[in-house]
C-alpha cells in the first residue's frame, strides 16, 4: 500500500454495460491493477443498472451525486481516476471532484483529431461553423482539464494540446504519457514469431473497423505470393465468413477465421505473431495495438494522420510500417515490407516490447503517478 494513497476509486460518468471482462481493460483495469497493490478501489458507474453487468466491485450511483461535492467528500477518497475523454459535458463532475479536495487523474482517451475529419472538404460556411465549434469546445474541455492534478493520454495528443490557444503555459506539468491502460500480463517472454498476422475488431463496425478493406487487402496480399498465415480475431459478419468461403483454396487456407475469444486467450496469440495490423478509418488509443506492442509485435496501419495518430506513432522506434496511401494496395504493399523488415532483422520482439510497456503497463504508470 502505498504511504499517502490508500484509497482510489475509478469513475466512467457513463452507464455502460460492464460484464465481467469490464475488469480487464480501461477504468476496471485501473481499478483491479489498485486493489492488487493492496490499495482500496472501485469503479463507479451511473445508474441504470444493465443488463449482464457485473456487481464486484462497481458502484453505481445516480448521475446527479457524481456532480455532488459533498458526496464525493462523504467517499472519503485520496484520489479518483475520471475517464471522460476531456468532454466539456463531464466539467460538473471534474470540479466536484476537484473541489472535494480529491487528487484527480483525468484520463484523455482521444485521437489528437481535435478539429475532426474531411475539414479540405468542407464548404467556407461549415468551415467557419466547424471552427467556432471547435474553438467552443477547446474553451470548455479546458476548464475541464485544469480540475485535474494528473492528465494520462497519448503522446501525439499531449503535445498538440500544448500547443493550442487555451492550453499553453499549464498543462504540459500535468501529463503522464499512457494511450490506454494494459495489463502486465501482455508482455513477451521470448516466445519464438511465428509468420503470424492477427487483426482483431468488432467487424459488425462496418463504418469504422472497414471490414471491406480487410478483406481486400489480403486478397491482393495473398495474390502476390504472401507466405505468412493471418488470424482473424472479433464478430466475424456474415459478409466476412461468405467472403472466406468463396477464396480460392490456396487463400483461405492461410486465414484463420478465429472469432470472439476471451481476452486473457489472446495473450499467446500476440507472443506468437509478428505483426498487428488494422484497417480502421479512426481510433483513439487503440487497445488491440497497444496489446501487440507489448508483446513485441509490430503495427501496420493506414496513412490517416488526422485520425490515425496514435498509431502512426506506434509505428516509430523501428515498431511498424505506414502504408503510403489510405487504399488496400498499399496496405498490402505495408504488410509486405513489414514482414520483409523481420526477416532482415529489423524487428527485434524483445526491444519492441521493452520500449513499449512504459507508456501501456498500467502497473508503470501508477507508480510513476505515486512518485511525481
Amino acid at each position: 500500500m502505498h504511504p499517502r494513497y490508500k484509497k482510489i476509486y475509478s469513475c466512467t460518468p457513463t452507464s455502460f454495460i460492464a460484464p465481467e471482462f469490464f475488469h480487464d481493460r480501461d477504468n476496471g483495469l485501473i481499478s483491479k491493477t489498485l486493489r492488487s497493490m493492496n490499495i482500496e478501489s472501485q469503479c463507479i458507474l451511473p445508474l441504470p443498472w444493465k443488463e449482464n453487468s457485473s456487481r464486484h466491485d462497481i458502484i453505481r450511483t445516480e448521475y446527479k451525486n457524481l456532480e455532488s461535492v459533498e458526496w464525493w467528500k462523504n467517499l472519503g477518497l485520496d484520489a479518483v481516476v475520471l475517464y471522460s475523454w476531456g468532454a466539456p459535458k463531464y466539467n460538473k463532475v471534474a470540479r466536484a471532484i476537484h473541489k472535494a479536495g480529491i487528487h484527480l487523474w483525468i484520463h484523455l482517451d482521444s485521437s489528437c483529431n481535435f478539429e475532426g475529419p474531411d475539414w479540405n472538404q468542407l464548404s467556407l460556411l461549415k468551415k467557419i461553423f466547424r471552427y467556432l465549434k471547435v474553438k467552443a469546445v477547446d474553451f470548455f474541455r479546458a476548464q475541464h482539464l485544469k480540475y485535474a492534478d494528473t492528465i494520462t493520454t497519448a503522446k501525439p495528443a499531449a503535445e498538440k494540446l500544448s500547443n493550442r490557444l487555451f492550453y499553453r503555459g499549464w498543462i504540459q506539468d500535468k501529463f503522464e504519457y499512457m494511450p490506454c491502460p494494459v495489463s502486465p500480463a501482455f508482455s513477451y517472454d521470448g516466445t519464438p514469431k511465428q509468420n503470424r498476422i492477427l487483426c482483431l475488431g468488432r467487424w459488425n463496425d462496418v463504418y469504422q473497423k472497414r471490414p471491406e478493406m480487410l478483406m481486400k487487402t489480403l486478397e491482393l496480399l495473398y495474390s502476390k505470393g504472401c507466405t505468412a498465415t493471418t488470424y482473424i480475431f472479433g464478430y466475424l459478419t456474415e459478409d466476412i465468413q461468405n467472403w472466406h468461403k468463396n477464396l480460392d483454396s490456396a487463400i483461405s487456407e492461410k486465414i484463420i477465421l478465429k472469432g470472439s475469444v476471451p481476452n486473457a486467450e489472446l495473450i499467446n496469440e500476440y507472443k506468437a505473431a509478428k505483426i498487428v495490423f488494422n484497417t480502421s478509418l479512426f481510433e483513439s488509443s487503440h487497445i488491440v495495438s497497444a496489446e501487440g506492442l507489448c508483446c513485441g509485435c509490430s503495427i501496420v496501419t493506414p496513412n490517416r494522420p488526422d485520425s490515425l495518430c496514435d498509431l502512426l506513432w506506434y509505428t516509430t522506434q523501428q515498431s511498424g510500417t505506414i502504408s503510403t496511401h489510405d487504399t488496400a494496395s498499399s496496405l498490402a504493399d505495408a504488410i509486405t515490407s513489414e514482414l520483409n523488415a523481420w526477416e532482415t532483422g529489423e524487428r527485434d520482439p524483445q526491444k519492441i516490447a521493452q520500449k513499449w510497456q512504459p507508456f501501456f503497463h498500467v502497473n508503470q504508470i501508477i507508480h510513476r503517478i505515486f512518485e511525481h
